[in-house]
């Protein structure tokens, strides 16, 4: 990766900037800044989940027929369970199973002839994920268009559960994304992070109204409406975040089904997660300045006044709150080793100096309060799922609140890096 005279000039300008506040404003008002802005989302979340009402009920008249579209890239090693899973999916109307295969190089092919029942494209060369889910909805016939990814493996309730969220005003509904390979260390916190992000959190917004992205494992969308919008964008990285803010756009809504649980397989190692989550962070870049205009807009209800704006909030936080470090320590830093220098030059033991040196900063209580709110955020999202949680899983918990965070952050000031640096976008 080069990096460009740009990026440079942007870094350097905005760490020049945080430098400028952290001399004129202080450090600790600055760190107070983030703790408030922290300590009002974390509690608007939590006190809407206590808030929140049981889910009605709807009782289907008729049901609609349904077209599956299962996009599929190099995936033997999961293909085979994931169309098993998704013939197996309970439903009382008509339902078809397309496989899109992007130019796979591996043995996928191979297994989709030992299936019956099920449709399928074979594209020469790999055009994307969005592109692929576009040739399957020019072919489906349902009234309703289900996407699962062939690493995902839904129960057989899914669709009974999620078709009848689709009515009146809604346009696509999510369920409860939940990680499937769960034994190694790396897998048991992203355990953790989809309990707590397509649990807890997505369940507020859907009550609320403001739910971010459809995700790619599986979502359900009614078919006219998403050929009337243009299906999906075959040049943003993130296509399920993109087609959520487009359908938000055109004033639809999206509702989430947290009883109807699909499980997908997550990275097993740090290089994988980091390269997944960078994309992740890019695609919410290039989507915010996309639908910018939503920003803060009262015509978009909850999404437009809290849920988009605050999201942006809080992430830029994290990117500042990296310059606010850095900045606010490279004048003590330095001065601490020219002094720990000149000591040295004259004979004295070096011991005197680390306390000084690693002496608990402010930021300790960013942390603090964020660990709070989110050991109460993961409980109820245990809850939710039906998972009992017990000491057992303590250390776990313990290391996604502390690790886990600063690896997100890390990733977003990654993402943040690479977008600015316009570096290539890699799948």
């Amino acid at each position: 990766m080069n990096l460009r005279l740009r990026t440079a000039i942007v870094f350097a300008l905005l760490l020049a900037l945080v430098y400028f506040l952290v001399k004129i404003v202080s450090i600790y008002i600055l760190i107070i800044f983030f703790n408030i802005v922290l300590l009002y989302i974390n509690s608007v979340f939590l006190f809407a989940y206590l808030d929140l009402k049981g889910e009605k009920q709807t009782t289907m008249k008729k049901w609609p027929s349904v077209s599956i579209i299962i996009p599929n890239y190099n995936g033997e090693s999961t293909l085979a369970k994931c169309i098993e899973s998704v013939k197996a999916l309970e439903y009382p109307s008509g339902k078809e199973i397309i496989v899109i295969d992007d130019g796979s190089r591996d043995g996928s092919r191979a297994i989709l002839k030992k299936f019956s029942g099920i449709k399928h494209i074979l594209k020469k060369k790999n055009m994307g994920k969005a592109a692929a889910l576009n040739d399957g909805i020019r072919l489906a016939r349902g009234e309703v268009i289900v996407t699962i990814d062939s690493d995902t493996f839904p129960e057989k309730d899914c669709l009974v559960k999620m078709i009848p969220c689709l009515n009146g005003g809604v346009a696509a509904v999510t369920g409860f994304v939940r990680a499937f390979n769960t034994k190694g260390f790396v897998e048991k916190l992203q355990e953790i992070e989809y309990l707590v992000a397509f649990g807890f959190f997505q369940k507020i917004l859907s009550d609320i109204n403001a739910i971010l992205v459809t995700p790619g494992p599986m979502s359900a969308y009614k078919a006219g409406v998403l050929r009337d919008i243009g299906g999906f964008d075959e040049k943003n990285i993130t296509e399920d975040m993109e087609i959520a803010f487009r359908l938000r756009q055109n004033g639809w809504r999206i509702a989430a089904c947290i009883d109807a649980h699909m499980y997908t397989v997550v990275p097993d190692n740090m290089r994988s997660l980091f390269r997944q989550r960078t994309r992740w962070y890019r695609g919410k870049f290039v989507n915010t300045v996309k639908y910018g205009g939503m920003l803060f807009n009262p015509k978009f209800g909850e999404f437009g006044l809290f849920t988009f704006p605050f999201s942006v909030i809080v992430e830029w936080c994290v990117v500042m709150f990296v310059f606010v470090m850095v900045a606010a320590n490279i004048e003590a830093v330095l001065n601490y080793f020219g002094a720990l220098s000149l000591v040295l030059s004259a004979g004295v033991s070096p011991e005197y100096f680390i306390p000084a040196f690693f002496g608990l900063n402010s930021s300790f209580f960013f942390y603090l309060i964020g660990a709070a709110f989110y050991s109460v955020f993961i409980y109820y999202s245990h809850e939710l799922a039906g998972v009992k949680l017990g000491l057992a899983r303590l250390p776990e918990i313990t290391l996604f609140i502390i690790v886990y965070s600063i690896f997100i952050s890390a990733v977003f000031f990654f993402g943040f890096f690479k977008e600015i640096n316009r570096s290539d976008y890699s799948w």
